[in-house]
């Protein structure tokens, strides 16, 4: 848990909007762009239950293992990447954990996953690999 309030503080000094992208922003992103990476830092009981946002490279790393599990990070730091989770807060601390680790195009989505379905956008199964 020591880490997690250290990456609190450092996002206390993140500027409001800073690294935020909204539905509809994303939305738009994923279809010019669908290399985008897309990371879910869900819990998988939450992926299971209400889905997820479909996207060519789309992958589940929870927050709570992110840096243990840092082999499944993208290997081109310079990737677009967009973080979610499931109201913001967790995708903020993960995009600020990847920027600590030299990654340079990184966003999370600020409404979360709820702001997603919220928006009106499609939700597909989570499978388990």
């Amino acid at each position: 848990a020591g880490m997690v309030s250290v990456v609190d503080t450092a996002l206390a000094a993140i500027p409001e909007g800073y690294g935020g992208v909204k539905p509809d922003a994303l939305n738009t992103m994923l279809f010019e762009e669908p290399d985008v990476i897309l990371i879910d830092v869900r819990t998988e009981e939450e992926l299971v239950s209400n889905g997820v946002i479909e996207g060519e490279n789309w992958q589940f790393i929870a927050l709570e293992s992110f840096i243990d599990q840092k082999a499944e990070w993208p290997a081109d730091t310079d990737a677009k990447i967009v973080v979610y989770c499931g109201s913001g807060h967790r995708s903020t601390i993960a995009m600020s954990i990847l920027y600590a680790y030299g990654y340079t195009d990184v966003y999370s989505l600020s409404t979360g996953f709820g702001g997603w379905v919220d928006a009106g956008y499609p939700v597909v199964d989570y499978v388990a690999p």
